[in-house]
């Protein structure tokens, strides 16, 4: 695997750990939790728990890309700009209901952001990255394919 995507990945993923740890940490601090004091300071001791955080946050963004509705809605939003909620209802083909369930997980896993009061969506750096990645495989896999096809078409009467 090409090492670039690999690291754009991974940083992309380090982000996202960055926001929701913040959240936590101002979660924590509104409503007086003490339960959790310390706890970034003990996760960066525990090389096992930061294996296992790792894995959940890869995990995690590839569930939610790798079916082919969220793989097709990654697709139609591979860009920086917004998309409106109506123009992706009808370029997908889903009703309005089922695209913001869809939406919704995506953007629990960081792919994309939804921006309600703007009626719209756009692909996060992490979700374009791993859209650009499983695209790439999907591409090098139909080449293999073919490769196989020829040489077996070329031997077959």
């Amino acid at each position: 695997m090409n090492e670039h995507v690999v690291e754009a990945i991974a940083h992309e993923l380090a982000l996202r750990f960055r926001i929701l740890a913040r959240a936590l940490d101002r979660l924590d601090r509104l409503e007086g939790e003490r339960d959790f004091v310390g706890w970034l300071r003990r996760l960066a001791a525990d090389q096992d728990v930061l294996t296992e955080l790792s894995t959940t946050l890869v995990l995690h963004a590839l569930q939610a890309a790798v079916e082919e509705t969220p793989y097709r809605l990654l697709r139609l939003l591979d860009t920086d700009e917004a998309v409106s909620l109506a123009t992706l209802c009808e370029r997908s083909g889903l009703d309005r209901a089922s695209l913001y369930l869809w939406l919704g997980r995506l953007a629990h896993a960081g792919l994309v952001t939804l921006e309600l009061e703007a009626e719209s969506v756009r692909s996060t750096p992490l979700g374009r990255v791993l859209i650009s990645w499983l695209t790439a495989v999907i591409v090098e896999t139909r080449g293999r394919i073919t490769e196989w096809l020829t040489l077996i078409g070329s031997v077959t009467p």
